[in-house]
């Protein structure tokens, strides 16, 4: 078959989906912009050039790609595009999907309710945007979203007729992963992964955290902001975690915009556990509220399934069940800190989370999300 795949931000969800349908059979055009293709080469290595690249170039206007994917995907006439993030310019992307009448297109959905809701405001953009997006759903009858969790919220919210398709965020690949000890070690490292977000994690709860861990087991423990820092807010945290080490060693993070892909996953690997102080309740646009594990799902969650690493989170978020066994669910600071404790008295009972995470992560090996998914990758 003919597959076209569309993603100009979200790379590394894009990445599991470009492997799944990299059956040996299907051709495989992506398109995407510079920045994320410099991560898909380090993603794939050698292998990069198994695909067929179209790359936004610098002198392009955004319009005038959409127009490229549409000229391309006619000329293609690709069995399957699979539009895997639609960032922007929501109602020209609309347009073009009117245009390209009986071909089968996939549209993922990352933030549910935005595409639902409107909230009025004096900004003109705003209503363009949710307009745009109406016409998105109108147009596609087949959506994505990358969380069992979300997967009845948008049934509810779609005609009968419109099928929902759930392609996680991640796939595991176990033998890209580092062989590391079962056993825990001190100081126990403690991983934050992603962009330094107050929408989307809480990062006032893990200065709490930190203090609550100075208190009980001084140095004991090392937490580790992985993640860039480039809006104003992450600027303001960058500014605390600054003034916090002047006094502490348990905190290490990056003044950097961007963390480069090796370097992430190099941290991650090296974790014992991955730290999700997810909000629960939020707005991440036009003043939309989104609520994580139900119309908006923590991308941390599959970089807990990629690199198999038992994880902490707070007890409301909802997340995949067959995630559970290898979760710790946390109400205040307090229950953290006890349970990383319990490791520095029995390193030995680190396996068994260990373990669970492994086994955890096998649910989502390429060839089950395969089996999972026959109308898309049979």
């Amino acid at each position: 078959m003919q597959i076209g795949i569309f993603e100009t931000d979200h790379f590394e969800g894009a990445y599991p989906v470009i492997k799944l349908f990299d059956n040996g059979q299907n051709e495989i055009t992506i398109f995407t912009y510079e920045n994320s293709f410099r991560q898909f080469e380090y993603l794939f290595k050698e292998n990069v050039n198994r695909y067929h690249w179209v790359i936004k170039r610098s002198s392009e206007s955004k319009y005038q790609f959409i127009y490229r994917l549409y000229k391309d995907s006619k000329d293609k006439n690709f069995d399957i595009l699979y539009l895997n993030t639609i960032a922007d310019n929501h109602i020209v992307y609309a347009i073009m999907i009117a245009g390209l009448r009986n071909m089968r297109i996939i549209s993922t959905l990352h933030d549910i309710n935005s595409h639902f809701r409107f909230i009025p405001a004096l900004r003109f953009r705003r209503f363009i945007r949710f307009i745009g997006k109406r016409c998105l759903i109108k147009s596609v009858t087949e959506f994505n979203v990358v969380s069992s969790t979300m997967v009845d919220y948008l049934k509810k919210k779609l005609p009968a007729h419109k099928k929902v398709h759930c392609v996680p965020g991640s796939v595991f690949e176990e033998f890209e992963r580092p062989d590391i000890s079962l056993k825990i070690q001190s100081p126990i490292k403690i991983v934050i992964p992603g962009s330094i977000d107050g929408r989307r994690r809480n990062y006032e709860f893990v200065f709490k955290l930190l203090a609550k861990l100075n208190e009980k087991m001084k140095n004991e423990v090392l937490i580790v902001l992985l993640g860039g820092s480039g809006s104003v807010y992450g600027k303001q945290i960058i500014e605390k975690c600054k003034s916090y080490v002047l006094q502490y060693q348990n905190l290490q993070f990056s003044e950097n915009d961007i963390v480069d892909q090796p370097t992430f996953d190099r941290e991650l690997d090296d974790a014992d556990f991955i730290f999700i102080p997810s909000v629960i309740d939020t707005v991440i646009l036009d003043g939309v509220p989104e609520t994580y594990g139900e119309s908006i799902s923590s991308g941390n969650i599959f970089d807990v399934i990629k690199h198999a690493k038992p994880f902490i989170i707070p007890h409301q978020l909802n997340i995949p069940q067959n995630l559970e066994s290898s979760c710790f669910k946390y109400s205040d600071p307090d229950e953290i800190a006890n349970f990383l404790e319990a490791f520095l008295k029995k390193p030995d009972e680190y396996f068994k989370w260990k373990e669970k995470a492994l086994e955890n992560s096998r649910a989502y090996t390429i060839e089950k999300i395969r089996f999972k998914n026959p109308s898309l990758f049979s």
